[in-house]
């Protein structure tokens, strides 16, 4: 990896076939590295890799610093998001964020390239907005974060142009925040989004509502709701705001069904 990165400047970029390769064999050994081992010595090992990882993914990126290829390799990083794992789904949210974060800085960045992926990413990385571990949840907000600012600079915005990304009417209760910042996530992108990216980002939420984890398949229909403009009728004014959302919930995953009226939302889209 450190040659990879050492490299990254002097020589012509590897094809999106070899990198493709070297990729996934990589990020397959260092997440999947040493699950259950939890020694001081392992885990300064693992975090060195981390770093090296991230080096050589920002060299990579810097070779062509544009969105085609930011999303080839998110592409690679975020098959481990939807690891069965939580070891291999956190050390994936860490590295896409930090990815994220370094290519927002990127001076020369181009945004004229098809992002056709972004509603895929902001999703996967959605689902962990109110993941129960704090490092984790963060994570994913950031990604989220940088994320969005991307995309406003795509659209030819100023960042003070878009949208507060998050929730801040000072709520004290930590879970309906939680919520409430999972809805603000489909109303904001929503309204930056194209057809194609919406459609991608609504097909993973219908589908993250029958996941069996009950804080992925919570953010699963908060999401979905959200991105149609519809949270309000989980977010109420009145009423206890998880009891909404269980209520809902487990009733769509009863029936099997997606949420009333998106049916026909549904189908206008898979044509």
């Amino acid at each position: 990896m450190d040659v990879v990165c050492s490299l990254s400047k002097l020589k012509p970029p590897l094809s999106l076939e070899l990198e493709s390769r070297l990729l996934s064999a990589l990020l397959h050994q260092i997440f999947t590295m040493g699950t259950g081992n939890d020694t001081t010595h392992f885990r300064a090992l693992h975090k060195s890799y981390l770093q090296s990882l991230d080096s050589m993914l920002r060299g990579l990126l810097s070779e062509t610093p544009s969105l085609e290829k930011l999303q080839h390799l998110l592409e690679h990083i975020h098959v481990w998001i939807q690891s069965k794992r939580a070891l291999e789904r956190a050390r994936a949210i860490q590295s896409s964020a930090a990815l994220l974060e370094f290519a927002t800085s990127l001076p020369g960045f181009d945004t004229t390239s098809d992002f056709s992926m972004a509603g895929d990413f902001v999703l996967q990385l959605g689902l962990h907005v109110s993941h129960p571990a704090e490092d984790i949840s963060r994570q994913a907000r950031g990604g989220i974060y940088w994320l969005h600012r991307l995309l406003v600079q795509k659209r030819g915005l100023n960042i003070t142009e878009g949208r507060e990304l998050w929730c801040r009417d000072g709520l004290q209760d930590t879970e309906s925040m939680g919520y409430k910042n999972l809805a603000r996530v489909g109303e904001v992108f929503g309204e930056i989004f194209t057809e194609d990216q919406k459609r991608t980002f609504l097909q993973v939420a219908l589908q993250a509502i029958h996941h069996p984890l009950l804080h992925v398949s919570q953010a699963g229909l908060l999401l979905t709701y959200s991105i149609i403009g519809e949270a309000g009728q989980l977010l109420g004014d009145e009423g206890d705001i998880r009891a909404n959302v269980m209520y809902k919930l487990f009733a769509i995953r009863r029936s099997g069904l997606v949420p009333k009226g998106l049916e026909g939302l549904c189908s206008t889209w898979q044509t």
